[in-house]
């Protein structure tokens, strides 16, 4: 996934918590929120910079 930030990649195939962590190259922090789709039964995964 793209930093919403900086714009460089993340790898966060392995992250499963919701905890926050700070972006390798600009070091801002980030949360990776979830959401399930109740209809098509899939999952939503962004990125969003935590205050």
């Amino acid at each position: 996934m793209k930093c919403p930030d900086c714009g460089e990649d993340i790898e966060i195939e392995d992250w499963m918590g919701d905890e926050p962590f700070g972006c390798p190259y600009c070091g801002i922090i980030l949360r990776l929120i979830t959401s399930k789709d109740a209809y098509s039964d899939a999952n939503d995964k962004r990125l969003v910079i935590c205050e």
